[in-house]
Order: C-alpha cells, then sequence, then structure tokens
C-alpha cells in the first residue's frame, strides 16, 4: 500500500516539478518555524522551574507615583522583608538580594576582576534550591566577611583543594572565609552569580526607612 503511495507521488512530483518543490520549501519553513517557537517556549518557561518550591516563589515589585513620575521597579526598602514577614503570618519565608558591583579577587600576583557577585540573607538557601557541594546552608552566610562561591570559582582560585575554611584577598584589603560553594547556577534563572557574600554587610540592608528603595530584592 505505501508503495503505492510512494510510486503516485513521485509520479506526481515529476509531472508538477515546480509547484512540487515550492510546497516542499513551504512545508519544511513552516516546521522549522514550529520547532523553533516550540523550542523557544520550552526553554522560557523553564526559568527558575529548577526550585523546589517554584510556584511558592514571589518577588516584591515597586510601583511608585510622585505627580506625573511613574516609576516600575522590583527595588524595595530593605525593612520591607522582615516587615512584612512578621505581619503576615502567610508568609514562610523571606530573603533579600542586592547586587553591588564587583570585586577584585587577588590570586598571587594577579589581581582579577569578578562581576557576578549577589550579597543575600542566609535565608536565601530557604527560599531558593541551591545545591550546596560543600559547607552548612543554615549558616554560611551568617558571619561578616564569609564567602559562598560556586563550583567553578572553587576550581579557578583553588584547584582541586577542598576551599571551606581558606580565604581570598578582597579590593586587596579584605580577606574572605569561605564557607560553602554551591553548583553553578543555571543558565534558565533570573539570576546568576559566582560569589555571594552576607547582605548583612551593606549598610543599606539595615535601613529601616519606608521611602529608600535601596536597590534590594525581596521574595517571599
Amino acid at each position: 500500500m505505501f508503495k503505492n503511495y510512494f510510486k503516485t507521488a513521485w509520479r506526481s512530483f515529476r509531472k508538477n516539478k515546480t509547484f512540487s518543490i515550492l510546497n516542499t520549501i513551504g512545508l519544511s519553513i513552516g516546521m522549522a518555524c514550529f520547532l523553533l517557537i516550540m523550542l523557544f517556549v520550552l526553554d522560557e518557561s523553564s526559568y527558575d522551574r529548577y526550585n523546589v518550591h517554584a510556584d511558592l516563589i514571589y518577588r516584591v515589585d515597586e510601583h511608585i507615583k510622585f505627580g506625573d513620575f511613574l516609576y516600575n521597579g522590583a527595588e524595595t526598602p530593605a525593612v520591607m522583608g522582615p516587615s512584612f514577614a512578621r505581619e503576615f503570618q502567610q508568609i514562610q519565608q523571606y530573603t533579600r538580594l542586592k547586587n553591588n558591583g564587583g570585586l577584585i579577587i587577588s590570586k598571587g600576583s594577579d589581581h582579577i576582576r569578578e562581576d557576578h557577585v549577589i550579597y543575600a540573607d542566609p535565608s536565601l538557601f530557604k527560599v531558593f534550591t541551591m545545591p550546596m557541594i560543600a559547607g552548612d546552608p543554615e549558616n554560611s552566610l551568617k558571619e561578616p566577611y564569609s564567602m559562598i562561591i560556586t563550583e567553578s570559582m572553587a576550581k579557578k582560585y583553588f584547584s582541586n583543594t577542598n576551599p571551606i575554611g581558606k580565604t581570598l584577598l578582597v579590593n586587596d584589603k579584605d580577606s574572605y572565609k569561605i564557607t560553602g560553594v554551591i553548583k553553578d547556577i543555571r543558565q534558565q534563572s533570573h539570576f546568576s552569580f559566582d560569589f555571594l557574600l552576607p547582605v548583612s554587610m551593606l549598610d543599606q540592608s539595615r535601613d529601616n526607612s519606608w521611602f529608600n528603595s535601596t536597590f534590594i530584592l525581596t521574595y517571599y
């Protein structure tokens, strides 16, 4: 049966070559576009889905209006995280993130600029799913001058040795102790970092003003 179908299609193709070629090209382009759109949608919908509690995580956005001035953004006052957690029983946990610029890491005589740096609350690991290879997620960011690094950075600065307890010289003046190593952040994430520092080291994290959006991202 299929042999007869093939013969009929081949005869039709030979009799109407131009029309058949145009149909074949159109079908190929249509299928290619469909596959590309499907792959794009799948990639977009997979963002942040690696988090175990992805459906329960919310980021607070800010909408400000002063007269004719309108501003929409994700930055919030630092006081919002702990205040809302106290006031609303539905909030199980909160965490705050802040990108405060890069760092200069010393490695021997080399001074390396690292830009993927984020400051965060210790509760980060209770909100987001970030598998830790070494260290204690409960306590890794509780002490000043502590630092969590990704697996890639551990190999970059410490080769194959265990980095826990070792230090990195930052900005040619401060020594940060490595307290944790996590797996590299997946590409399908709306934020990424290589170095994670305690947000408590930033003065902005202790600002109690509700009128000062300190470029801190708040998650519940």
